[in-house]
């Protein structure tokens, strides 16, 4: 008895020995536990402190913004332009009245009809002390003694009468740059001192810009300075004139034909109306003439005119007239060259198609222009323009629109400009190579005659 109570005892005794153990068994546990998650609490905030020490949050980025459109570059520019004032005025006779440009300021766009070779230098003068972007023709871009000096005047090269939209894009960043752009809508230099036709597109960009628009008219400079004339320059008189055509608020209520009709009358430029009495001092102001007028008044005979010092000749029947210093024929059935030119130009018989032998000139590699890169036949009718021949040693062979074409930029006496495919092509005509102001002749003909028709026809829809 007395055994079983103390087996009894000592198993109590071990129980509770044993639920003594786990509960502290248990109790290490938890307390572990509740260790190791403090622990963890302390390292995840540990490395979240480190991680924003090391990575900052990530800020938003601005997109980068479009660079300007460069200026001229002053360091030549000013130098140059007092030069180029002081010969302006003492050496041409050069006057300004610009009063509508006080105060201009860019964006603005300025057209101006385009009459001479150094028209660029008198509205550069006019527009002074600002430093304008000038559109220019991709032609002069293709020699390398003048792409130099304009690639520091930063320029816009511009693919006359082709669509170009790199051009537009351009002309849009100077405008959001803030620049004065200048334009020669014309989109080429006259031949005889007669504003040409604007070119397509030029309305649209009025209204895509948005901004000012004025004009700089260079009166007299055709006669300072003829495309057609051999003997350098004739003083006498100029005078740059200025107008204000546009505000920016008016262009976006204008329709096009209503801007189109402003720009027209802006260039609209007859130089045998200006200055009539006076004398452009010239020893020899008929010399080249024969380069615009082809065909002799008195026996129709084409390309037989010649020209000396004062007088124009035509060696197929001797008829004879003279030029003299204020641009007065004598002897002729014409008073003025505009009106012998437009008598020429009346003449041409459309349904006669044109057609030459050529040199081909074209773009090298190096971006320079090979007087010599090809020859083949030039071809036009009212529809089309053919080349056939060769351009750097392969077969050429390329068509394009007359409706398209509009107009050929010209040397006189020397090659008319065609682009296809966006390239560039000098037709340097033969045997003859005067023969380029007729075919200049017949494609404008052809191009007024279709908008012509094309005035007329929405008229009758109109009263219809």
């Amino acid at each position: 008895m007395e055994q079983q109570t103390q087996a009894r005892m000592q198993n109590k005794t071990a129980a509770t020995n044993e639920t003594t153990a786990m509960h502290t068994s248990t109790g290490a546990a938890e307390d572990a536990q509740k260790q190791e998650a403090q622990d963890m609490g302390t390292r995840r905030c540990t490395d979240a402190s480190t991680s924003r020490r090391e990575t900052p949050p990530a800020r938003k980025q601005k997109p980068p913004a479009a660079k300007n459109f460069p200026k001229p570059n002053p360091w030549i520019y000013y130098p140059a332009s007092v030069i180029v004032r002081l010969f302006l005025r003492f050496k041409l006779k050069t006057r300004y009245d610009i009063k509508a440009l006080k105060g201009i300021r860019g964006p603005a766009f300025i057209v101006c009809p385009h009459v001479s070779n150094i028209d660029f230098l008198l509205v550069a003068v006019a527009l002074l002390p600002h430093r304008p972007t000038f559109v220019v023709s991709q032609h002069f871009m293709t020699h390398p003694k003048i792409r130099w000096i304009l690639e520091k005047m930063h320029v816009i090269p511009k693919k006359m009468f082709c669509p170009d939209i790199k051009t537009i894009l351009s002309i849009m960043r100077a405008k959001e740059s803030g620049n004065l752009i200048v334009l020669f809508p014309e989109g080429r230099l006259t031949c005889f001192g007669h504003s040409l036709q604007v070119t397509d597109g030029t309305a649209d960009l009025v209204k895509k810009l948005a901004v000012p628009v004025y004009m700089i008219s260079e009166d007299g400079a055709y006669k300072s300075f003829p495309k057609w004339g051999k003997a350098g320059f004739r003083p006498g008189r100029i005078l740059v004139r200025a107008e204000k055509l546009l505000e920016a608020d008016a262009i976006p209520a204008m329709s096009l034909k209503e801007v189109q009709a402003v720009l027209e009358r802006a260039v609209l430029h007859d130089e045998d109306k200006l200055f009539p009495d006076v004398r452009y001092r010239c020893k020899s102001p008929a010399l080249g003439l024969d380069g615009i007028l082809y065909k002799c008044p008195s026996c129709l005979a084409e390309f037989r005119m010649q020209t000396d010092a004062r007088h124009i000749r035509c060696t197929a029947c001797g008829f004879s007239a003279e030029l003299d210093e204020t641009y007065r024929l004598h002897g002729a059935p014409f008073t003025h060259i505009n009106d012998w030119y437009f008598w020429q130009e009346s003449l041409l018989d459309l349904a006669i198609p044109l057609e030459s032998k050529t040199v081909l000139a074209a773009v090298g590699p190096d971006g320079n222009m090979d007087k010599n890169a090809g020859a083949g036949l030039i071809y036009m009718d009212r529809d089309v323009i053919r080349y056939t021949g060769t351009c750097f040693g392969k077969p050429l062979a390329f068509t394009e629109k007359t409706e398209d074409i509009k107009a050929f930029p010209a040397s006189v006496a020397a090659h008319f400009d065609i682009y296809h495919k966006k390239q560039l092509y000098n037709m340097h005509l033969r045997p003859d190579p005067r023969a380029v102001i007729k075919w200049v002749s017949y494609l404008d003909k052809l191009t007024r005659e279709r908008e012509t028709a094309a005035k007329n026809a929405e008229a009758d829809n109109q009263n219809g």
